[in-house]
């Protein structure tokens, strides 16, 4: 065959039908490969142009919808692997057949992962669970299709998944009397509201379902229906049975974050007014009664009219699974025709600096790039010198912060904004944005709470130890301004407020370890060190405050074992002062002392099981916690860092280290690399955590830490791990000192 025909072979192994390849499209994390694709078809002449239609329309083209798999008996992907030279004409080991799957990949640039012996080790006896074995079999197929094109319409990647049938995704049922109805209305106040507005609309909500969420597209659900001329709405079902609001989750944080991106597309698109008013309503329930709730929310007339209002059984579905938004105090009350009183809660701010994906428009607007012209366009629009300057940002602006300063009431534009600048490291910029929102309310919280983490990742670049501490001192102002203006009793300000402490203490580590000159100066020497442990005391405390207020914990706990192991090891070894050639590490015995505290302190552990069950029920939990926490997080750029957490908490902290533990973390690690190549892509950095406190760094930097710390593993591990049992038990260095992964890179 010739290159060309190859090439068709191999895409159409990949999506044999468009329903896979529009499967592929709908998880966000899988852009970079369906870009690679595309250059792969475009460089052997199967498309043109370069875009995801023209691959569809090829694959459409090229499919045979009366081809219908017809599998010989029961058979298995162990069964495919082991009887390769029958099934696959395959006459390979499985090392040689990855190595010759990733120099495919590699010689032709597609952004798939690499396949290795554990992971088809792994997929012999594991279910088909996660995104990332899913890109496996693709890579697999892709191979199929290119070296073995005769075999690929047999075993493509379509067939490859109907090899698992234990594992495959629930299925989708139309039947489901519960759910999350969210609604949108266009209210006129003076302006006419016209057929291509609703249409803009319906467009945006309908592309950022397909984009984010279209997980729920199947059937009648996910679909953009009219209730009226003016109002649309969309229905995201419980999957789940049962009357737990836990079974709300999925569906709830879909809503939540389609209505974020709603809310901020809205005032940056051409039709927006303050003469057109657009209100989301958010309910949950059973779908028989929700119109009644949904209409009502839409149309209440509320104070300082909020964009996004919630029911109130809504509102218990999004405390109890702790989606992280900012809710008005107290409600406002609705009396239906049926005499029901409708409590209306509004959301009056969303942690999008953590949680909530970035904005499509704001990450490409010509003035929040890191390119010179777009950072002195800024410039001139935030501090103008001069008439030329102030001509600059006139009214015919088309930009985000032209936009803003039009409509500066808009707090949730605002702090959007100034989201984009902090993950671009444009942080006096993002800065000078939170000044306006906060001129005209200063008790946003969480505008509040980000001008407290630019002044922290200020002062961690600042030039000097003096100058680093001043600009703490203004964080710590900062914190103080909230607790005096502010509903601040949250996880996430407790935690971002206690990594101020822990990040000055642990750089006044770092400058310690590089200024051998502090040692000269016994006075100095000790009122640093003696500053390092009131910091590291104060987080730990403010960790713990954080853990009091949450409905899970999850993130404050895990920082409070950082900060507690770190005030120990340090406490006992005074040398880590002065040595910067020395590891910041201690013995395994201080690492699961402090940890055990912590699990005992939050309820992972239970007085009544012996010990071993107690660590066993200690891993299933912190896997469990860890998977809920993650699935609240639709930001790439803070994944990463969750993810990296998930495979500190699994590998620092637990007392044993097994097999299944090291493929777990290595896979968690490994996912984080791939959604920071994500962010490498858009040009942002990562919220990481990767030397002890939190810092905004560039994508890359990140990768080689993840990198590292993938090396470390396969170190103490010795070897592949494919083979060995699940139970097996990993001994560490002889010195019981194993290198860690949270201090690794600092």
């Amino acid at each position: 065959m010739n290159p060309r025909d190859k090439a068709m072979a191999a895409i159409l192994s990949v999506f044999p039908t468009v329903e896979c390849l529009t499967s592929f499209y709908q998880n966000k994390d899988n852009t970079p490969a369906g870009d690679s694709f595309i250059d792969f078809a475009v460089r052997n002449g199967l498309i043109s142009p370069a875009d995801t239609e023209s691959l569809e329309q090829f694959i459409r083209a090229h499919t045979d919808n009366t081809f219908k798999l017809q599998l010989a008996g029961d058979i298995s992907f162990e069964d495919l692997l082991n009887k390769k030279e029958e099934t696959l004409k395959l006459n390979l080991s499985l090392r040689a057949l990855c190595n010759r799957i990733n120099a495919l990949l590699t010689t032709h640039h597609i952004r798939l992962p690499q396949v290795t012996h554990s992971m088809l080790m792994r997929l012999k006896k594991e279910p088909l669970d996660t995104d990332y074995k899913m890109n496996v079999l693709r890579s697999i197929a892709f191979w199929l299709g290119y070296e073995r094109a005769e075999l690929s319409r047999k075993w493509n990647f379509e067939t490859l998944v109907s090899l698992f049938p234990e594992s495959g995704a629930p299925s989708k049922s139309d039947d489901h009397n519960e759910g999350v109805r969210i609604g949108f209305a266009l209210t006129s106040r003076g302006e006419v509201i016209d057929h291509e507005i609703i249409g803009w609309l319906k467009k945006n909500i309908k592309s950022y379902i397909t984009e984010a969420i279209g997980h729920f597209l199947y059937g009648k659900w996910g679909k953009v229906k009219a209730y009226d001329i003016t109002t649309l709405y969309i229905d995201f079902p419980k999957e789940k049975e049962g009357g737990n609001l836990v079974h709300y989750m999925e569906c709830l944080k879909s809503a939540v974050a389609l209505a974020h991106q709603i809310a901020i597309r809205w005032p940056l698109s051409k039709y927006y007014s303050k003469n057109r008013f657009l209100s989301i309503a958010i309910t949950a329930g059973e779908y028989g009664v929700l119109d009644n709730h949904m209409l009502s929310l839409l149309n209440a007339g509320l104070p300082d009219d909020p964009m996004i209002r919630i029911s109130d059984y809504a509102r218990h579905g999004l405390l109890i699974n702790d989606i992280h938004v900012i809710l008005c105090p107290k409600p406002a009350e609705a009396r239906l025709f049926n005499g029901e009183s409708l409590p209306i809660w509004w959301i009056t701010s969303l942690w999008t600096t953590h949680y909530f994906d970035f904005v499509s428009e704001l990450l490409h607007d010509e003035t929040l790039q890191n390119s010179p012209a777009s950072i002195e366009k800024l410039d001139r629009l935030l501090w103008p010198m001069g008439s030329e300057d102030a001509a600059a940002g006139h009214a015919g602006d088309n930009n985000a912060i032209a936009t803003f300063f039009k409509y500066p009431h808009n707090s949730l534009l605002g702090v959007e904004i100034a989201k984009t600048l902090y993950y671009r490291k444009r942080c006096s910029e993002a800065a000078e944005i939170l000044r306006i929102v906060l001129s005209i309310n200063p008790k946003d919280l969480v505008a509040r709470t980000l001008r407290m983490m630019l002044l922290r990742n200020m002062a961690l670049d600042t030039p000097s130890q003096r100058s680093a501490a001043a600009v703490f001192r203004q964080a710590l102002q900062e914190a103080d301004n909230i607790r005096e203006h502010c509903d601040f009793h949250t996880e996430d300000f407790y935690c971002e407020y206690a990594i101020v402490y822990l990040a000055q203490a642990m750089s006044t580590v770092r400058y310690m370890r590089t200024h051998p000159e502090v040692c000269t100066d016994i006075r100095e020497f000790e009122n640093l060190q003696c500053a390092v442990y009131q910091g590291l005391d104060q987080a730990k405390q403010l960790f713990e405050k954080g853990m009091s207020v949450s409905s899970s914990g999850t993130r404050s706990s895990f920082l409070l074992k950082i900060a507690a192991v770190l005030k120990t090891m340090l406490t006992a070894d005074a040398e880590l002062f002065v040595n910067p050639d020395k590891p910041i590490t201690g013995g395994a015995d201080i690492f699961q002392q402090e940890s055990m505290d912590v699990q005992w302190q939050i309820g992972y552990r239970r007085s009544e099981l012996p010990v071993q069950k107690q660590d066993e029920l200690v891993v299933k939990i912190t896997i469990q916690k860890g998977t809920i926490y993650n699935a609240a997080i639709a930001l790439f750029s803070y994944q990463p860092t969750t993810l990296f957490c998930n495979a500190v908490a699994l590998w620092d902290f637990l007392p044993v280290h097994t097999v299944l533990t090291a493929k777990i973390v290595r896979e968690r690690i490994t996912h984080a690399i791939d959604m920071a190549r994500r962010a490498l892509e858009a040009n942002v950095g990562i919220y990481a955590f990767n030397r002890t406190y939190s810092e905004m760094i560039p994508a890359d930097v990140y990768i080689e830490h993840m990198q590292k710390a993938l090396k470390i593993i396969d170190e103490e591990v010795g070897g592949d791990l494919s083979g060995r049992e699940d139970s097996e038990i990993i001994t560490g260095p002889a010195d019981g000192r194993p290198v860690k992964l949270f201090t690794l890179n600092f």
